[in-house]
């Protein structure tokens, strides 16, 4: 990874994960404001002499309180995604930024009704730029989204392979979801990056080499 990536590029990544959270953030808001619209009309409904509900209240703390979680899950991958521009390049923990990926680009899955989870994966820190590799795994993810069906599920996993690392992503029960990798192959030249297809296992490989300490 001896480059950064296109600079246009990066900013489209980051407008775009940055919209798709601002949308699960006013999704939050909506809750909430919704739940609060209940509790106002359980008090209107009490003030006219109609005994309170208490498991109807509960049920409405719980779901704030759901919200309240769901919404600081949300800003704490914001966070740590915002920070991932910091450094240019610094020890990765790849198991830790392919989750952070994952979770990022849940709620486009989510709009194609397309499940996205970890599968095993094996500890493996190295030096990388941590943004260029979330948007390598990002484009990777979206690309293997547009191959696949409703009520799918993609299976992400990573491991350390030959010094450098290996991320691979499945389909249980078909075939490898990527098999080419025009979607996104001058990221990949950029940052020396190959694909291969094991049609064995039937998972798409993209294979990150280690990268020197003077790159």
């Amino acid at each position: 990874m001896t480059q950064t990536l296109d600079t246009r590029e990066g900013l489209q990544f980051f407008g775009r994960v940055s919209a798709s959270v601002s949308h699960e953030i006013k999704n939050v808001f909506a809750v909430i404001n919704e739940a609060a619209g209940l509790i106002e009309d359980l008090t209107v409904m009490a003030e006219r002499g109609i005994p309170l509900q208490p498991d109807r209240l509960k049920g409405v703390a719980n779901s704030i309180q759901g919200q309240i979680r769901r919404g600081d899950t949300i800003i704490k991958n914001m966070n740590a995604f915002a920070h991932s521009t910091d450094e240019t390049v610094r020890e990765v923990n790849f198991v830790e930024i392919l989750d952070l990926t994952r979770a990022l680009a849940a709620r486009l899955a989510d709009m194609r009704q397309i499940r996205l989870i970890l599968g095993d994966c094996e500890p493996v820190s190295q030096l990388a730029n941590p943004f260029d590799l979330m948007q390598l795994l990002h484009s990777s993810i979206l690309a293997a989204i547009d191959s696949m069906d409703a009520d799918d599920t993609l299976v992400l996993s990573v491991k350390p392979v030959n010094g450098g690392a290996s991320f691979s992503l499945s389909v249980p029960g078909k075939d490898a979801p990527l098999k080419n990798d025009h979607v996104f192959s001058s990221t990949l030249q950029t940052m020396n990056v190959t694909v291969t297809v094991d049609e064995n296992l039937r998972t798409t490989e993209l294979f990150l080499p280690a990268q020197d300490a003077t790159d």
